[in-house]
This record gives C-alpha cells, sequence and structure tokens, in this order.
C-alpha cells in the first residue's frame, strides 16, 4: 500500500462501540494493520472510505481492477459473507474474491459496483421498477447459502418486542406498543409457513448500486434466511415516496411472482419495525 492509510471514521467506532461493545475495542486496534495486509497483497492503493454505520468500507485501485475491502465487527459477518457470495453466483451482486473471520470481524474483498450509484441518489424518473426488483425476482425460492443461519423473523420479533429499541434510522422513533403488537401477530402468522430461503434483509436504496445497463447489484446483506416477500416489502417501503400508487404492492409483487396479500403483511411488520 503505496498511500497514506485511510482511518476508520470515528462514528464507525462510535457505532461500534454502541452496538458490539465487547469487541469493538479490539476490531479497531486491528483493523488498521489487516487492511494494510490484505492491501499489500492485492497490490491495492486505496482510493476513499465509503459510508458505512458499523464498517470500515475502502474502494480501491488494483492490477486487476477496482475493488472494494469491507470490515465488519458484526458477529453475523461469517453469515454475511456467505449470502453475499450466493448473491454474487448468482450475478446478483459484485464478484467476492476472498472472506476471511476472526474472533472479532469479517473482511470481505469483492469487486467495485460501476457505475455504482447508489439508489438513494439516482433520479427517480429514471429507474425502471422492472430492472430494480429484476434481483428479487432471480432470488425468489433459492435456498438459503448455509445451515443454521440467524432468521429474519427472531430479529424482527426482538426488534417489535424492545421498548427501548435504540438500533434506529437518524429521525426514527420506536413505534407504539399497541402497533408492535398487531405486528408481532402478523409476523407470528408469516412465521408459521415460512421457508427460510435466501434473504438479503437490508435492500435499501444505499444497499442497491447501479451497475449499467439498468442492472442493479446488491450489498451489504444483512446474513440472515428468510424470503424473498420480505425483502420486497421493504424496497417497496423505501420507494414508496417516489413510487407511491395504490397499485404499487400488487405490481411490484407481480415483477417478482409473489402473492401481494403476503408481501402486504410484510409491509406491515418491517415498517412497524422502523427497519
Amino acid at each position: 500500500m503505496t498511500a497514506a492509510a485511510p482511518q476508520v471514521p470515528a462514528d464507525v467506532i462510535a457505532n461500534v462501540r454502541q452496538r458490539w461493545p465487547e469487541r469493538a475495542d479490539t476490531w479497531a486496534d486491528l483493523v488498521d494493520a489487516e487492511l494494510r495486509d490484505l492491501c499489500d497483497r492485492y497490490d491495492a492503493t486505496p482510493r476513499q472510505v465509503l459510508p458505512a454505520r458499523y464498517g470500515f468500507v475502502i474502494a480501491a485501485e488494483s492490477p486487476a481492477g477496482p475493488i472494494v475491502l469491507r470490515s465488519s465487527p458484526d458477529p453475523h459477518g461469517l453469515e454475511q459473507a456467505a449470502v453475499a457470495t450466493t448473491l454474487a453466483k448468482l450475478d446478483l451482486a459484485p464478484t467476492v474474491h476472498e472472506t476471511t473471520t476472526t474472533d472479532h470481524g469479517t473482511w470481505t474483498i469483492l469487486d467495485e459496483v460501476r457505475p455504482g450509484i447508489p439508489l438513494a441518489d439516482a433520479d427517480p424518473r429514471t429507474v425502471s421498477l422492472e430492472a430494480l426488483f429484476a434481483p428479487l425476482a432471480a432470488m425468489n425460492g433459492q435456498p438459503a447459502p448455509m445451515p443454521g443461519m440467524p432468521s429474519i423473523v427472531d430479529w424482527l420479533r426482538h426488534r417489535l418486542e424492545d421498548d427501548h429499541l435504540t438500533d434506529l434510522r437518524p429521525g426514527a422513533t420506536i413505534a407504539p406498543a399497541h402497533e408492535r403488537r398487531v405486528a408481532l401477530d402478523v409476523l407470528d402468522q408469516l412465521a408459521a409457513d415460512l421457508r427460510p430461503n435466501l434473504c438479503h434483509g437490508d435492500v435499501q436504496p444505499g444497499n442497491m448500486l447501479a451497475g449499467g445497463g439498468e442492472r442493479w447489484k446488491l450489498i451489504d446483506p444483512r446474513g440472515m434466511a428468510g424470503e424473498t416477500a420480505y425483502d420486497v416489502a421493504v424496497l417497496t417501503i423505501k420507494i414508496a415516496l417516489y413510487a407511491a400508487s395504490k397499485e404499487l404492492v400488487a405490481r411490484v409483487s407481480g415483477l417478482a411472482d409473489l402473492d401481494s396479500e403476503r408481501v402486504a403483511a410484510w409491509i406491515t411488520v418491517a415498517s412497524t419495525a422502523r427497519v
């Protein structure tokens, strides 16, 4: 690595210490040296630190092309890497070159998506719903990448039952208790016949990148088993601000060959859980 080493942003370290205090200091102490070693192995030169809430993500140039080096202290980093690798094999995510998991975090080395414009920064007038939901349609019915993965149901239940939830996006507040009780009942009904399949788990506008030719690539999966209807529900919530219509749920459900009532039920759960 020939350029000055990038530093973990202070807000990322603060977020990690709040969420995973038992591993935050070890991760923060070792991540810089680990990055140097990886850059030396890939002959990579860091270009910029990319936005992240709970990880250290660096875009770099290498002789083989632009790459992204991502370190996460998330205890489910192994599962996240497994989902990312499976999505890449389906050509729905950037190619994964390497994953390494230690007792304090996981590194993932992958191709950089070009042009890489996040859905959050795209002009809504230019976005095709068919193209946007195509990756989710391709995931439908695919098996989870490894046995025993955490369940999106358990994660959502925890969020709905937590009266003091702090893992909230800026500006969000916990849903009222009576709304959460209703959502928990809906979640139980969904869980009764859920088959643990491939699930991204966090399909929000920052995790969908333009890959050229109206293709979208998925990044930063949550590392949980679930179902495509949940992912479709989350993306529908996120795009509703600029694509709102009475027929939106039915339309996007049809694009992914899903039952619209089930997608609507997941929307109730996800919106109440403030995902």
